[in-house]
């Protein structure tokens, strides 16, 4: 992990910003300093502006506006980065205002969708702590006895998505140190309000990750199939493993038509997954053992007989001595559908393949109980070929580095919210 001190405070120039890590696919960028600033004097209620007619009221509702694939499924945006910040000093109306402003301006300039732009904006667990009030969220903890995750403490989270990576680019440094975006009139700039802390950047879609394969955790020879999506040669997002938007998302109270989020950094290490287990045995880890060598081209949906059914997971344990990903993770569902929305990317960030996990769910609870699941921490008991981290899906081919809690609130409270004073500006 490359370090830097905060943007505010390091006099970074566009030219040492834009060659940095933080608006490339191949790093990872952290401003440290202080964990709190004071408050910007310049900070005084700006132009608000308008939003444009007919946005979902959900942030999360992207479902609608993606690409498809041949079978029905979404396909997730090419690009991604995660923006990580603190509030500058004691939040005021004046900050909500700020932060709603430089969002509608996105809203206005780029079409919801994923060849213009989407985005969330979600809180953390010590923003609520800042307001004096209980955090709707848990702190994030480690979820499985074999990772040993550093906890990140950020306010907020900002995870922007698009087909269009330059433009992500161009909007970063606008967000982050003020530069002008072309066509768009005054500043975008979030630092009279927040400081920014850290940006995660990634990538998921058919040939992308093979062209970013030449890094750390991933073994020479260009193992990763040409037209895969993900680093780990398989597709993902199918039909029926994905819960739905309104699955996840918040009925009642304050945060009503939103919903929580998940966030965590994972590096892959493949070199053992490439180089010393067959295809075979790579599908049976990530879907099931009787899912045979090509059959995994044909799975346009999770289908039952091999993942969901609870009678076929014995028999992968007790037959097989091994439980696949997807079989293991399936296990964690509610009217035959999954908990948790993934909007997970792939990433070189720090020189090293790895996987920033983003995940919708109505509870955090809904994150615990999948990830158990996903831990089949049982299965030891009825086959002992079968441990945490051998023969137990992809457990041995991750390394969570961190983890994260956030609510994320509906579009009209996304700036600043249960701040007292903030609807008299907002």
């Amino acid at each position: 992990m490359r370090e830097e001190p905060p943007a505010e405070h390091s006099g970074l120039t566009r030219r040492r910003f834009i060659g940095s890590s933080a608006l490339t696919a191949g790093g990872l960028a952290v401003g440290i300093g202080a964990r709190r600033a004071s408050a910007d004097p310049r900070l005084t209620l700006v132009p608000l502006g308008h939003q444009p007619h007919g946005l979902p009221r959900r942030q999360h509702a992207w479902t609608k506006y993606l690409a498809k694939d041949a079978y029905g499924n979404p396909l997730a945006p090419h690009f991604d980065r995660l923006l990580f910040f603190d509030v500058r000093g004691t939040p005021t109306p004046a900050h909500a205002r700020l932060l709603e402003s430089r969002l509608r301006t996105l809203e206005r300039h780029f079409r919801w969708s994923h060849k213009g732009l989407l985005f969330t904006v979600s809180w953390g667990p010590s923003y609520f702590r800042l307001l004096g009030i209980a955090s709707p969220i848990p702190r994030a903890k480690r979820l499985s006895s074999f990772e040993h995750p550093a906890i990140d403490n950020y306010d907020l989270c900002i995870h922007l998505a698009s087909d269009d990576e330059q433009r992500l680019e161009q909007i970063v440094a606008a967000l982050i140190l003020g530069h002008r975006l072309r066509g768009v009139g005054g500043s975008l700039s979030l630092r009279p309000a927040l400081i920014w802390r850290a940006t995660r950047t990634g990538f998921t879609g058919a040939g992308i990750p093979a062209a970013h394969q030449n890094v750390k955790g991933i073994p020479a020879g260009n193992p990763v199939p040409a037209t895969s999506p993900l680093f780990m040669g398989f597709q993902s997002g199918l039909r029926k493993n994905q819960a739905s938007e309104d699955a996840v998302t918040i009925e009642r109270g304050p945060f009503a038509d939103g919903t929580t989020m998940h966030v965590s950094y994972m590096r892959e290490q493949l070199d053992d997954w490439y180089r010393k287990l067959s295809e075979q045995t790579r599908i049976a880890l990530m879907f099931s053992p009787e899912t045979t060598p090509g059959g995994e081209q044909l799975i346009t949906e999770d289908k039952a007989d091999t993942t969901a059914d609870a009678k076929a997971i014995v028999k992968a344990i007790e037959h097989y001595g091994m439980v696949g990903h997807s079989q293991a993770t399936a296990q964690a569902r509610k009217h035959g559908r999954p908990l948790i929305l993934r909007r997970d990317f792939n990433t070189t960030d720090d020189d090293y393949a790895g996987l920033h996990f983003v995940s919708l769910q109505r509870s955090i609870q809904d994150l615990i109980v999948t990830r158990n699941a996903m831990n089949a921490s049982g299965a030891h008991l009825i086959n002992k070929q079968i441990t945490a981290t051998r023969n137990n899906g992809i457990n041995a081919f991750i390394d969570v580095r961190r983890r994260a809690n956030y609510v994320m609130p509906s579009r009209v409270d996304r700036s600043f919210p249960l701040l007292p004073g903030r609807a008299s500006v907002v």
